[in-house]
């Protein structure tokens, strides 16, 4: 590991090293830990704390080298410290008395480090453990967890001359930190979630995971995150390390990791009954593999998942075959009392290409879904491989979505749509089926789950309406879809093509019949998540949150969970957008708790993403900027079903702080990105960064344009936007004609704070400002009451002026650093009118007069004349003075 990274998650252990030295009954310290964990660093860096700085003069730095080369010459080890020791000694006792003698000379007490002390000579042992009792030598040792030292030393920890300090593998968020350190910025949370699986916490595996993948081109920066790209495999260098470690191994030994590859973790009798004790002895000395407790039994594995990857990769198809034939050999004459033994069994004798009933496997997987998912996966695939039928893949796609396997779970719902749309008679849209004796799934119920995973899991709308069209024209005309009228699924599926058209008002009309169908009906469910979503898109807020609750209540989702995903969405963004901070916030607290334990990162990062937002709409920027990147860091850009909403939301929070270079940059992740109806998020974005950068003209432009997949409360954001930035009477119409159908008192504040602005009306804004403080958005709340100063002012208020100003300071004080252009208000620049201050931060960031001119559409002596009114408004002599002057700063 190069050492110009960082050393993470070490501190403590360096500083009781140098602690250790300075303890008069201590001779060594022993560094403990497993392989490639950093012993040799830790141990090098130590040392040079040890003598700098206090140190400095006290110690004789020494460094001793062992190897199995020099093992078994007498002080072989010691050879670099003994030049001019005498090659004709050649008896054990001359040797130590003169290599005594050499050592301990005048000067500095020596400070030898020894790595990998294990590997000593015993001469160089006895001649180390001899000096250091004598405190003539004080001694800085690594061995391996497994290992044993050589007695001598050994006998310095036993009497209390020696400390041991045990370091262990990194934990999640020292390992993130190191990738991050390592790459000089943010990294796609799936690319670390990637490095943690293969790596865990090895700082020398990752650091070559890293490295070679960074060598190959796979590992690249796109835009300004570090990604990964598919496939991720262990890069070249690190399996040639990989290689060479497991080359040494005798072939009982490879034969044995191997085996454990495909049946970990193994019962200590399973593996005893193809292996003698004595090999697994060796491995586990060796750090290869580890064993564990469970109950009264014991379980073996590998130490890591790269030997797992590496040893599955290079099997042969004879080779695994007959691994899992051994499995399953062995566990049958163990006995397999195991409560998990018998699905285990199935699983490999499926694996081993022996027939197995499917409805058996079936059987198992109900039996296991609940505790084991992973292994009732398996007896799935299992099933799937041997020509199970519609029920399998439709139960397997699903699992695969509740464990985060997105494309997989794609495989498994493409091959069930085709055969249920071969022969839809054969099949009814039933959530149970062929295992229980009643009809297979259907079309539509395939359909329902594919659509959603490819629409959330995959960002595929064109697949998704794909998916849905075909299933819908492979059961028209049948029995179960005649005249006389289409099954509820089936209904509900067509209003979801109608959302993914982004047709919100015909899907509701669509899926209104079937609303009041039974609760615990998988139809009922997708009926009410479509008519949820289509309501907060068509503003009617206050009555999406009952139907996203009653969804939710009735717990029936035949998708594997992407149906609880669109109806807490749907809950959540109502919430929002009705302006109940305090609820949705709670709500994407009690998600997050319960998505935190799955695993699954795009749920996790899902509801970190409306935590962040949330704290965005309190005013909270700095909060919302740290939730924010946590949950970027933990997604892939291209793949998040939030991404533009997350990006959209980072970018106000950061313009909202004055780094406005930085926002342009997230937001630029969200071009190409697929958002369907969330489309809309960006563009209250672009209306505020164009504002805050000064071009006020270009904002109204951007906030007054018709965006048609943008949502009621998309529009009236971008609007609402634009007099954020004081801009009123230009967009009033437009603002009082949307917020007019949007429910909930945000969208009356919003219409308030516009009219009272376009009036000039100090009273009306104040009142603005109060309606916005009593929803907890307070920076809004800040702004309204900056732009009330600003019109007491012009009404020569002075009174009012200085009360909307106290009430604006007050409100910004929970902002965390908010710089906003309402908030100059407050300063020397609150006299100037709105066509003054944006033609004085257009010059004062660096345009000329006729640039200005050109981008305004006005003449340059327009620009000049109303310039000469800016300096004499804030009493500066010239267009150099105008940024410290607006009170503006670079990026």
């Amino acid at each position: 590991m190069p050492e110009s990274r960082p050393l993470v998650g070490r501190s403590e252990a360096i500083a009781a090293a140098v602690a250790a030295t300075q303890d008069d009954r201590l001779a060594a310290v022993v560094i403990g830990g497993p392989r490639g964990v950093g012993r040799t660093r830790l141990a090098r860096t130590a040392l040079a704390a040890m003598t700098h700085g206090a140190g400095a003069g006290r110690w004789r730095p020494s460094t001793a080298m062992t190897g199995r080369a020099t093992r078994d010459v007498p002080l072989g080890a010691l050879g670099p410290l003994l030049p001019d020791l005498d090659p004709a000694l050649t008896d054990t006792a001359s040797l130590l008395r003169e290599a005594r003698r050499l050592l301990v000379d005048a000067g500095p007490k020596r400070l030898v480090v020894v790595d990998d002390a294990h590997l000593l000579d015993t001469t160089s042992a006895v001649l180390l453990a001899q000096l250091a009792r004598a405190g003539e030598m004080f001694l800085l040792l690594t061995v391996p967890t497994g290992a044993v030292s050589p007695e001598p030393l050994h006998a310095l920890y036993r009497d209390g001359l020696a400390t041991r300090l045990e370091i262990t593998e990194l934990d999640r968020a020292q390992s993130d930190h190191l990738v991050s350190s390592t790459l000089g910025g943010h990294v796609d949370g799936v690319t670390l979630d990637r490095f943690w699986e293969l790596s865990l916490g090895n700082p020398r595996f990752l650091c070559e995971l890293v490295d070679g993948a960074r060598d190959e081109g796979a590992l690249r920066r796109a835009g300004s995150v570090w990604r990964w790209d598919p496939p991720r495999h262990p890069p070249r260098r690190l399996i040639e390390l990989l290689t060479d470690r497991l080359g040494g191994l005798a072939p009982a030994e490879q034969d044995l990791m191997r085996t454990l590859a495909f049946g970990q973790p193994l019962g200590c009798e399973v593996v005893n009954q193809i292996f003698p004790d004595d090999t697994l002895a060796r491995l586990e000395a060796e750090g290869l593999i580890t064993s564990t407790r469970d109950g009264r039994r014991l379980d073996v594995a590998l130490t890591h998942p790269l030997y797992t990857e590496l040893l599955r990769s290079r099997a042969t198809p004879l080779q695994e075959r007959e691994a899992y034939r051994r499995l399953r050999t062995a566990l049958e004459a163990s006995g397999s009392r195991r409560a998990g033994d018998r699905y285990r069994l199935l699983a490999w004798r499926a694996a081993e290409g022996l027939s197995i009933d499917p409805a058996e496997l079936l059987a198992a997987a109900d039996g296991v879904s609940d505790h084991e998912p992973r292994t009732a996966e398996r007896l799935l695939h299992a099933a799937a491989d041997q020509g199970a039928g519609t029920e399998v893949l439709w139960r397997l796609g699903r699992l695969r979505v509740a464990l985060g396997r997105f494309d997989e779970a794609e495989t498994a719902f493409a091959t069930a749509a085709k055969l249920a749309e071969a022969n839809p008679d054969a099949t009814a849209d039933a959530t149970t089926a062929g295992s229980t004796g009643e009809p297979l799934p259907g079309p539509v119920l395939v359909a329902t789950a594919r659509a959603r995973n490819l629409y959330w899991g995959l960002r595929d709308e064109p697949g998704a309406r794909a998916a849905v069209t075909a299933a819908l024209a492979a059961v028209e005309g049948t029995a179960s879809h005649t005249a006389a009228g289409a099954p509820p699924l089936t209904v509900a599926l067509r209003g979801f093509l109608a959302l993914l058209s982004h047709r919100p008002a015909d899907a509701l009309a669509e899926v209104s019949p079937v609303l009041d169908g039974p609760d615990g009906d998988p139809a009922t469910t997708a009926a009410l998540a479509v008519a949820a979503i289509a309501q907060v898109q068509l503003g009617c807020t206050e009555d999406a949150v009952p139907l996203a609750a009653r969804g939710l209540a009735a717990g029936a989702d035949p998708t594997g969970g992407w149906l609880t995903v669109e109806l807490r969405s749907a809950q959540w963004s109502a919430l929002l957008a009705t302006g109940r901070l305090d609820d949705a916030e709670e709500l994407a607290r009690a998600c997050h708790a319960e998505a935190a334990p799955s695993g699954v990162g795009e749920h996790v990062a899902l509801y970190v993403t409306w935590l962040g937002i949330v704290a965005s709409r309190r005013g909270r920027l700095q909060t919302a900027v740290r939730l924010l990147h946590e949950a970027a860091s933990g997604v892939s850009s291209r793949r998040f079903p939030y991404t533009v909403p997350l990006v959209g939301e980072l970018a106000v929070a950061l313009a909202g702080l004055g780094r406005t270079t930085e926002s342009q940059d997230v937001l630029a992740e969200a071009h190409g990105v697929p958002g369907g109806p969330l489309t809309g998020w960006v563009w209250a974005a672009q209306v505020w960064i164009a504002g805050v950068e000064g071009r006020v003209t270009r904002a109204t432009e951007l906030a007054g344009e018709e965006r048609p997949a943008a949502s009621a409360s998309d529009h009236l954001r971008a609007l609402h936007t634009a007099v954020r930035l004081g801009v009123g009477r230009p967009v009033l119409e437009a603002i009082e004609r949307v917020a007019a159908s949007i429910q909930g008192p945000f969208a009356v504040a919003c219409v308030a704070h516009a009219r009272a602005l376009a009036a000039g009306d100090g009273a009306g804004l104040d009142e603005a400002a109060g309606r916005f403080a009593e929803l907890d958005h307070l920076l809004l709340s800040a702004e309204a009451y900056a732009q009330a100063c600003s019109a007491h002012r012009a009404a020569g208020h002075t009174g009012a002026a200085g009360w909307s100003a106290s009430r604006s300071r007050v409100a910004a004080s929970s902002c965390e650093g908010a710089e906003t252009p309402a908030q100059k208000l407050l300063e020397r620049t609150g006299e100037l009118t709105p066509r003054e201050a944006e033609i004085a931060a257009l010059a004062a960031g660096g345009l000329t007069s006729k640039a200005i001119a050109d981008q305004l559409v006005i003449s340059v002596r327009t620009v000049n004349n109303v310039l000469h009114a800016v300096y004499a408004k804030l009493g500066i002599a010239r267009r150099g003075d105008l940024p410290e002057a607006l009170g503006l700063r670079s990026g």
